[in-house]
């Protein structure tokens, strides 16, 4: 059942649909019109939730303060007085891990997407699906009730969020951030820097973590087989279509959809998915009838899909749903520090695949994969790292364990990480053994999880020495 806006004039003072605090989440709802915050609060008591209104943001932020336990706030973007989006801030600023959702009409799109980018989790468009809200709050009791038990949102340790350089502290930040939103993000950056496994982790951080995680390559298809893959289809609705079949969105239905070479698809394929963001509904191929699907989605290229846009091949209307998050993703020579970690991590892992015992790189060795430009990236390290485990006769890799095209780095190139070679001029003993210390410290923990005492072990030295050499050097442990 849908249900549009009610016309009845506002209160000007906050209405509670709760006579007694409750134990558990309270969902807040703030609406300028009567009718909508009265039916909201009956049927999501209906649903086993207590709920507090409130008819403008002043009240609303009277009810923040007064009840700790609000744990979602259901709010109009269109109010007198104060703004949907200047509550929002108020919000964000009092409660950072608040759960909102934005309630709003389609011809206030742009500040929807203001909304979702300064930290609303989900936006609720008017006239809306019952079904759509029940679902939202669901998941977000769900996360609440994980909280409390002390589990903690998980942006994983997937290979490409190793490293503590200033771009992957960003990026490890920008998860943090977006991932228990439902704004949709265009993830941007060069073959092999790992999107995947970045959407990957918005997902394991969002409130749909315990839902199914689906994706495709959409330059893998066909435009026919492509709609078919994602809207699904009815028997009968091409040669060899057998028998009905869900596509990828019903599937996903609840969880996370990744659409991965999203500059690829056919400019009908473009339509369909419009659609699909705007409405979400989606029309299986063969069929007249409409489904309701409630998926996040998470896109990505390797394309400069503005440059796309510009050209024509790309809907200028879709890139702008697409990218209400855009992340872009470094390659891996413009973090050249992480590379040590990176090679440690993929060495480690290689070597327990393969049954041997290789412990380490030469000095050598390492300044050569530091020194590579790495056009393959991440990618491209981890299959040379494995070969060079298959090819090492000892218990270190050497520069021709790691194949043609690599050298070992010149000793004056800046910033990056030198062992054994002593540089004409500008050397700093002091600086180059702390980086040194800070590199094997880094790949201890790493290794270990952010185990101090495994990490000692590891380093042959003591707990009490390695605690004290991790503050020394303002190493955050709590990040492995």
């Amino acid at each position: 059942m849908n249900t549009g806006t009610d016309t009845s004039a506002p209160s000007a003072a906050p209405v509670h649909a709760m006579d007694d605090r409750p134990a558990g989440p309270v969902v807040l709802i703030v609406d300028d019109e009567d009718g909508m915050r009265e039916f909201l609060s009956i049927m999501l008591e209906n649903e086993g939730y207590a709920c507090l209104t409130a008819a403008d943001g002043a009240a609303a932020l009277d009810e923040l303060d007064a009840h700790p336990e609000i744990g979602l706030i259901i709010q109009d973007l269109k109010m007198p007085g104060m703004s949907g989006l200047d509550l929002l801030r108020e919000v964000r600023g009092r409660r950072p891990d608040l759960a909102v959702f934005i309630m709003t009409a389609y011809s206030t799109w742009d500040n929807a997407v203001e909304a979702m980018r300064l930290g609303a989790n989900d936006y609720i468009k008017k006239p809306f699906d019952n079904d759509e809200i029940k679902a939202g709050v669901r998941r977000v009791m769900r996360a609440l009730a994980r909280r409390e038990e002390g589990e903690q949102p998980d942006a994983g340790d997937d290979r490409v969020l190793i490293g503590n350089s200033a771009l992957m502290q960003r990026l490890r930040e920008i998860i943090r951030r977006v991932g228990p939103t439902d704004a949709t993000v265009l993830i941007q950056g060069e073959s092999g820097t790992g999107k995947e496994l970045v959407a990957r982790a918005l997902h394991r951080a969002s409130l749909r973590a315990d839902e199914v995680f689906v994706g495709r390559n959409c330059g893998s298809f066909t435009p026919s087989l492509l709609d078919s893959e994602l809207f699904g289809h009815m028997r009968g609705a091409f040669t060899s279509a057998h028998a009905d079949k869900k596509g990828l969105f019903e599937v996903a239905d609840g969880g996370t959809v990744f659409l991965d070479e999203i500059g690829e698809l056919h400019e009908q394929t473009q339509v369909r998915l419009l659609r699909v963001l705007e409405q979400r509904e989606i029309t299986p191929v063969g069929s007249t009838d409409s489904r309701r699907v409630d998926v996040r989605f998470i896109t990505a290229t390797n394309r400069d899909l503005e440059s796309v846009v510009r050209t024509g091949e790309f809907r200028e209307d879709l890139f702008y749903r697409l990218n209400v998050i855009p992340i872009t993703l470094p390659p891996l020579r413009e973090r050249r520090d992480d590379i040590p970690l990176l090679a440690g991590h993929f060495l480690a892992r290689a070597a327990h695949i393969v049954h041997k015992t290789v412990q380490g790189f030469t000095p050598e060795a390492l300044n050569a994969l530091v020194a590579h430009d790495w056009p393959g990236n991440v990618r491209e390290l981890n299959n040379v790292v494995q070969r060079a485990v298959t090819m090492a006769d000892g218990p270190e890799i050497q520069v021709p364990d790691i194949g043609g095209g690599f050298a070992p780095a010149a000793a004056d190139v800046p910033g990056e990480l030198l062992v054994g070679e002593l540089p004409t001029e500008g050397f700093h003993l002091e600086d180059t053994l702390e980086q040194i210390e800070r590199h094997y410290i880094e790949a201890a923990l790493t290794r270990t999880n952010g185990h101090l005492t495994k990490a000692a072990e590891l380093l042959g030295t003591t707990f009490r020495s390695l605690r004290y050499r991790v503050k020394k050097l303002g190493i955050a442990k709590d990040q492995f």
